[in-house]
């Protein structure tokens, strides 16, 4: 979401971050609850520091109402955000995950725009709303961290992230594994430059790109029913990783050209982004 701030204004838009307000269902039954969760969360956010990352292009809101004319503004949710807590005439929904996927729920309003952040997701078609052609997949990836650099000569043991996947089954020795959940990059790129295996049991997180930029064996545990194909249609989002353990050898054959592949995703990432300003002012200005 930052960095998709931070690309709209390169592309010359006007772009905003807000921080993300959680909201719950209430109902007569659980109406305590869910209110003390609301007023809580108000009181956090009231006295949050809100980190940016100074090297992008995308400076701060945090009280939208004060905008004049605030009405004519698009607001981008990601898929997790419950309703329209902000209020805006114009919503696009972000799926950067399969809707409901963390959740098990989820709540959208009709006329909005919805735009996957890339193929491997299922098609979501909600009443009322519509779901892009596009695919509004951007990247970035920290190449000055995340690279051969005075990687280890002799790499060994296993590190490991959860992160999207962290109700899942563990799978791999984790005597000695290293859980990189919560690091900051600096410490990641260091473990990641001297462990021989990397595992990740969230099938879509870069994690497992920027092991395999740093010269590890970079395994993502498979989900029952997902095969390879399903996981990631386009062959080359599956350089330098292995679908499961029985996939190291694709991984290693494929990792030469993941460094390619990623600085010509740098390079598309402005026109995806401009694609989806010049979609989502025509959807909106109908």
């Amino acid at each position: 979401m930052h960095y998709l701030a931070h690309l709209i204004n390169e592309c010359g838009a006007e772009a905003y971050l807000t921080p993300i307000f959680q909201g719950f269902e209430i109902n007569n039954l659980n109406f305590k609850r869910p209110f003390f969760k609301v007023l809580y969360s108000k009181l956090i956010d009231k006295f949050r520091k809100f980190k940016i990352n100074d090297a992008f292009n995308a400076n701060v809101i945090r009280d939208i109402s004060r905008i004049k004319d605030s009405s004519e503004w698009i607001v981008v949710y990601p898929e997790i955000t419950f309703g329209n807590p902000l209020g805006a005439k114009n919503v696009v929904r972000w799926l950067l995950h399969n809707p409901g996927f963390h959740s098990g729920t989820f709540y959208y309003g009709t006329g909005e725009l919805h735009v996957k952040y890339h193929h491997g997701f299922s098609d979501f078609y909600y009443p009322g709303s519509k779901l892009s052609a596009n695919i509004l997949n951007i990247s970035y990836f920290p190449l000055h961290l995340y690279n051969m650099d005075g990687v280890s000569p002799s790499r060994v043991g296993t590190a490991y992230c959860m992160r999207k996947g962290r109700n899942r089954k563990i799978q791999h020795d984790l005597n000695g594994s290293i859980l990189i959940d919560g690091m900051s990059h600096a410490e990641v790129a260091s473990i990641l430059k001297r462990v021989k295996t990397f595992i990740s049991y969230d099938l879509y997180t870069a994690y497992s790109v920027f092991a395999s930029l740093c010269g590890c064996d970079s395994v993502i545990i498979p989900e029952d029913e997902i095969s390879k194909e399903a996981w990631y249609p386009n062959p080359e989002s599956r350089y330098g990783l292995a679908y499961g353990f029985e996939d190291l050898s694709n991984a290693s054959e494929t990792r030469h050209l993941l460094i390619e592949k990623v600085n010509r995703d740098h390079a598309k990432n402005k026109q995806r982004v401009a694609d989806f300003i010049i979609e989502s002012n025509e959807f909106f200005m109908k």
